[in-house]
């Protein structure tokens, strides 16, 4: 729209004056913001943010009991299977367990998949 379609129509919508609809025109054209270089955008996105609440607690996920006992249950029967299985150990009690089988390095897994 160029500037007289403009200012006519801010006489006929807002009622306003000639000088009046020029005024708001050039105060319009006066007001653009300027183009931002990259680090003001950061800035400016930062400043943005800045009220809201972080979480501060994580949710904290309960344990899984029957994944902890198949993986005693695994760590037993492996320590018991055979005299060449060396250095069982739980990685983590609801997912891994190492071990060396005739000087070979295993990590055995428990995975349970999602519905």
């Amino acid at each position: 729209m160029d500037k007289e379609m403009k200012i006519l129509n801010y006489m006929w919508k807002l009622g306003l004056s000639r000088e009046e609809a020029e005024q708001l025109y050039k105060d319009e054209e006066e007001d653009n913001l300027p183009e931002l270089t990259t680090d003001q955008k950061k800035v400016e996105k930062e400043m943005r943010q800045a009220d809201r609440k972080k979480e501060s607690n994580p949710r904290q996920r309960k344990p899984n009991e029957d994944k902890q006992t198949l993986i005693n249950g695994l760590m037993e029967h492996l320590q018991g299977f055979s005299n060449e299985i060396e250095d069982v150990s739980v990685i983590n009690p609801e997912r891994e367990i190492d071990f060396i089988f005739k000087k070979v390095h295993y990590k055995l897994t428990l995975a349970k998949p999602r519905k």
